[in-house]
């Protein structure tokens, strides 16, 4: 039996528990190391979604195990506009047509997660000692991994959960606010913390939206920071339009920028703005 992962949205937050228990079940865990699909028409996570997806799909995996994102909540307003933070694998179905069965794990741990580890054990052994067995090895891995830690800067940057947590992105965030000789502070809250930051801002359905909001009001509330940097990763109308609403209630200086694209412009602004203050 094999199950392919994913590296990216929010894997983070639920893979190390999630790898350990399909290992202790004696599944074989399938990872990929590609490079993004950079012809496709998407952003650059998505991209790379899509690419580890397609090679996972062409290694011939058993199953394909897939975060769900907002823990079963479903709204059509806000961020949830864009499809694959609204419904991964729906999403997926559409691009890939014979995706692998999918296996939908919570994008979070809590001891919740144990009854869905129960009902994807046994569809993958059919042996309830090996289950058992294998919870039992895998119950510590159940507490959520802290923040990481942030420089301690004064340009608050705001960005989807999935883009906050990937190392690759604050590094180029670091690099291009270093440029201005500016120093970031990523929001060092839990999830559960910003959204209810967020809940006091501008209260959404969408878990994701919920600590996108968050962030900005987190941020903008703490002295040590006096602008922010809000980053999208695509240029679609939905991510950016609830930013700017929003940052519309803000009164720190900010900018919106797109990842990939040039920042040096609106950086040298957001500088010269908070030089000003």
């Amino acid at each position: 039996m094999r199950v392919g992962v994913l590296r990216g949205f929010l894997s983070r937050r639920y893979l190390g528990f999630w790898e350990a228990y399909l290992k202790a079940l004696g599944v074989e865990v399938v990872r990929v190391e590609v490079p993004p699909a950079r012809h496709q028409p998407y952003c650059l996570p998505v991209q790379e979604l899509l690419a580890q997806v397609e090679a996972l799909k062409a290694q011939g995996v058993d199953y394909l195990l897939l975060p769900d994102l907002q823990g079963g909540v479903e709204s059509e307003r806000g961020g949830g506009a864009c499809p694959w933070l609204l419904d991964l694998e729906a999403t997926l179905h559409r691009y890939f047509p014979g995706l692998p069965p999918v296996l939908k794990v919570p994008a979070e741990l809590s001891d919740k997660t144990l009854g869905r580890a129960a009902e994807v054990g046994h569809l993958l052994t059919q042996n309830p000692m090996v289950v058992g067995r294998a919870l039992d090895r895998v119950r510590g891995l159940l507490k959520p991994l802290p923040p990481l830690k942030t420089p301690q800067g004064s340009v608050g940057v705001v960005a989807q959960p999935y883009l906050l947590e990937d190392e690759s992105f604050r590094k180029a965030v670091e690099e291009a606010l270093a440029q201005e000789g500016l120093i970031p502070y990523f929001p060092d809250l839990p999830p559960e913390k910003l959204r209810e930051e967020g809940d006091r801002l501008l209260p959404m359905d969408l878990p994701t939206d919920r600590e996108l909001v968050g962030m900005l009001h987190y941020l903008h509330r703490l002295g040590r920071v006096r602008g922010l940097l809000l980053v999208v990763s695509y240029a679609c109308p939905p991510i950016p339009g609830l930013l700017r609403k929003a940052a519309r209630r803000l009164s720190k200086p900010h900018r919106l920028v797109v990842l990939g694209e040039d920042w040096s412009g609106a950086v040298k602004e957001l500088k010269r703005e908070l030089q000003g203050a």
